[in-house]
């Protein structure tokens, strides 16, 4: 299958970058804080991780085609920094897109609709290019991102995944 490329997307507040090596360097200094890995596990990146990483994401889709890879870096439009990132990692089967996807803010940024706001409008881009399911897994601690997959009308499943539930989109769609 041919993927199309990630484009940037807009939503009120905030504008949604294809990720880039180039932003790299302040997405390192965004994912320094280590109660962002409090839930999902891992540690900060560094430099040449994420370089590396970003160049792999970049690419848009595995080796053998059989996913596409969506990133989109954060940015703030009142003040033009970035603050975080989503992403959706997409795949056929039996003819449909399903789309897992994920979010991360910056601690600093949290606690005011950032995740809400960006995974909202990567829905909606993801809708526009076919994707008809969506999937995440969430910490069932993680009230934050608890609350940004009720907002986006996900729903718990009693899938459970190396200690997270799987949330899945509910037949009325987003919210």
């Amino acid at each position: 299958m041919v993927w199309p490329a990630p484009q940037r997307v807009e939503t009120e507040r905030f504008a949604l970058e294809p990720v880039s090596v180039n932003h790299a360097p302040e997405m390192v200094v965004v994912l320094a804080d280590p109660s962002l890995y409090e839930f999902i596990g891992g540690e900060p990146p560094t430099l040449e991780g994420l370089v590396r990483r970003y160049t792999a994401q970049s690419v848009g889709e595995s080796d053998d085609g059989s996913q596409w890879w969506l990133n989109w870096v954060i940015r703030d439009n009142a003040s033009g920094a970035l603050v975080g990132f989503v992403q959706a990692t997409v795949e056929e089967d039996a003819g449909r897109l399903s789309a897992d996807i994920e979010w991360v803010v910056a601690p600093r940024a949290q606690g005011n609709g950032v995740a809400t706001e960006a995974t909202r409008g990567m829905i909606r881009w993801l809708r526009e290019h076919g994707v008809d399911s969506l999937g995440a897994f969430v910490h069932p601690q993680h009230r934050a991102s608890v609350a940004v997959a009720k907002h986006q009308g996900l729903n718990p499943t009693s899938t459970i995944q190396q200690g997270e539930i799987r949330w899945e989109l509910n037949p009325a769609g987003v919210r």
